[in-house]
């Protein structure tokens, strides 16, 4: 018989819940009765087993505190199913380097006081007024994602970075595969937008996630276009972001150009997406706010779009832009002058970029 390894079980439960996992899914991936997780009771293999399966390090197990996870407001629309694992395994690593590089080099981001009363219109076109940008037209919706990301990040000085937010295995456990992104607000604040998103989708969620924290809130959320009135916050950022990209005076003037009915929506659609850089959702979206098209058609056209189905992934993936994307521009910044003034060993870089190492070595000397 194995001899076993006692742990706190307080400790090892708490480690469960922030992974995502019940004790119920973890006594079945281990094939170990309830009772023996919940009093800790796990032998050596089966403790390493678990390590990987939550993506924890062994030391954690062992550790005298509880560890503490602050989770965002849930605005998920699905909120009766379980988050799943891959957004807490987001949400750890994006608490880690708020953390760390808050702790090295007192790093802090910058919210603009702008009042918390004002209308998503009015907010959408006085931050585009503190950016001190033009919008940008005519740009693929990834060159335009990486524009606004550079300039945000700079003003704000806001961690934005990217992490596979879908599960990989939903087959007899009923999670929610809806988070598209999710944002923390704090001293130090940040965004994870969903990796497998489509960029023009990517390029929405950042500034419906800019929202939450201009309004000095962090958020989960699932980004449905539309959302009943009820979810208040959410339909706020929603309409902060619409007008953020697609400003209701720019596109009045681009709505000259045609003649709106229902022939040509789709044709518009595809014209103004292009422009605008959003997805057609967006388009379809600001047409109905705008009274441009009838709720009637507006779920016509809707439906159309449903039916069309998901835009298709552009292209091979370069893993030296995912990994970019996985580790941020601010964090790869501060880690290179970290290293450079000697607050940290290269072994500490590592794990801040937590990357392969020939791809942290491009990052940190390039």
């Amino acid at each position: 018989m194995f001899k076993e390894v006692q742990i706190k079980s307080d400790v090892l439960l708490t480690l469960i819940k922030t992974s995502g996992y019940d004790e119920e899914d973890i006594a079945k991936k281990l094939q170990i009765s309830y009772e023996r997780i919940k009093e800790g009771r796990l032998t050596y293999s089966q403790l390493k087993k678990l390590a990987d399966v939550l993506k924890r390090p062994l030391v954690a197990f062992f550790s005298d505190e509880i560890p503490i996870l602050k989770s965002p407001p849930d605005y998920r629309l699905n909120r009766d199913k379980k988050i799943n694992p891959d957004v807490f395994l987001a949400q750890r690593r994006l608490d880690y380097l708020i953390k760390k590089l808050k702790k090295v080099g007192g790093i802090e981001t910058f919210i603009p006081p702008f009042p918390l009363e004002i209308s998503p219109i009015q907010l959408a076109r006085q931050f585009r007024n503190y950016l001190n940008i033009d919008l940008i037209k005519n740009e693929k919706p990834e060159i335009l994602l990486e524009k606004y990301k550079n300039i945000i990040e700079e003003k704000l000085n806001l961690i934005i970075i990217e992490h596979p937010l879908k599960p990989k295995i939903t087959k007899g456990r009923e999670v929610s595969d809806d988070v598209r992104a999710f944002s923390i607000y704090a001293e130090l604040s940040g965004i994870v937008l969903n990796e497998s998103d489509h960029p023009s989708v990517k390029l929405f969620s950042l500034f419906h996630e800019i929202c939450h924290l201009l309004r000095r809130t962090s958020g989960l959320c699932s980004l449905e276009y539309e959302v009943e009135k009820k979810f208040k916050e959410e339909l706020y950022c929603n309409r902060f972001a619409a007008e953020f990209l697609v400003p209701s005076n720019d596109i009045k003037e681009e709505l000259k150009k045609y003649s709106i009915d229902t022939y040509i929506i789709s044709e518009v659609m595809d014209n103004l997406s292009k422009i605008y850089g959003v997805s057609k959702q967006v388009i379809l979206l600001r047409l109905l706010y705008l009274n441009y098209i009838s709720p009637h058609k507006y779920n016509e056209f809707k439906k159309y779009l449903e039916e069309k189905g998901k835009e298709k992934q552009f292209g091979l993936r370069r893993w030296d832009k995912v990994f970019r994307n996985r580790v941020g521009n601010i964090v790869i910044k501060e880690a290179k002058r970290f290293l450079k003034e000697n607050r940290i060993s290269f072994y500490e870089a590592l794990n801040i970029l937590n990357v392969k190492a020939k791809y942290a070595q491009k990052f940190l000397y390039e």
